[in-house]
């Protein structure tokens, strides 16, 4: 049996397995997908286990996708420059590290026919996923990004990592005001994750028209979502993205086209039951 980890600290509540086995029985594969839960410095001892014959990849979620980046024998280059992997693959005896967060991203928006460019674009966060998300957003052609973090010198060290490849994009830093005008405001935090589901990262009242995205999935409605609906804002819930991304990464690992339709459906149902 060939073996795929979700990396992550903590990792119980990911739905992550659900859908990827469900994907490997779909297409007849006698592959499972299980949890591991370890903290940053028992990374090495991640990686380890990784080479084993047995052990195809890894995916990589909250708090280790920007400092699984420096660990690696090499990256690709959608996770070279976003500076984050939540993808791990071995290629010639190599660890090679992906990012899928960003296509899942984009999906997600299609998805919802939500075209970007042109957009004023607010991220809250700047983590792995935020990362991932401005980097989309501005390749997408948005107008304008503005990214809003708890911790300013994490949004700042990001607006300067963004900059350097967008030099011509509007990129803001921690200006909360940019929230008030957004045309598309993305929640890429953890805030709202069960069982914390009453918290928002929001810190004012959400404009009128706008599109609220929130990248956690459990539960499917949380209150970022809940205050932007009595807004009158469009909402996306973070499912979409979680499934496209895993199919993204389920390609690499199997060199397959994931069943997409079989991974949204498993993924539902675990995240409801």
């Amino acid at each position: 049996m060939k073996h795929v980890y979700l990396l992550g600290y903590p990792v119980a509540h990911s739905i992550s397995p659900a859908m990827q086995n469900a994907a490997f029985a779909a297409l007849g594969m006698n592959w499972e997908y299980a949890l591991l839960s370890l903290p940053r410095e028992d990374l090495p001892r991640a990686l380890a286990r990784v080479r084993r014959d047995d052990c195809i990849g890894l995916n990589v979620t909250i708090p280790h996708k920007a400092a699984m980046f420096e660990l690696l024998d090499d990256v690709g280059e959608s996770a070279r420059r976003i500076g984050a992997v939540n993808t791990l693959v071995k290629r010639d005896g190599k660890l090679i590290g992906e990012n899928t967060d960003a296509y899942g991203f984009m999906q997600s928006l299609r998805d919802a026919r939500v075209e970007p460019r042109g957009m004023r674009v607010a991220v809250l966060g700047a983590g792995g996923a935020a990362r991932a998300v401005v980097f989309a957003l501005a390749e997408a052609g948005a107008a304008s990004i503005a990214i809003v973090n708890r911790t300013a010198s994490r949004a700042e060290l990001l607006g300067d990592k963004l900059k350097d490849e967008f030099p011509r994009l509007d990129i803001s830093v921690n200006a909360v005001e940019s929230l008030r005008d957004a045309n598309l405001i993305v929640n890429a935090t953890s805030v709202g994750m069960s069982p914390n589901a009453d918290n928002s990262p929001m810190p004012c009242a959400f404009p009128r028209q706008a599109i609220a995205f929130d990248l956690v999935y459990r539960p499917l409605q949380t209150r970022f979502l809940r205050d932007a609906q009595q807004a009158g804002a469009q909402t996306i819930n973070g499912l979409g993205m979680l499934v496209h991304q895993g199919a993204a990464s389920f390609k690499l690992w199997t060199g397959r086209d994931a069943p997409v339709e079989v991974m949204f459906e498993a993924a539902r149902r675990e995240v409801e039951r």
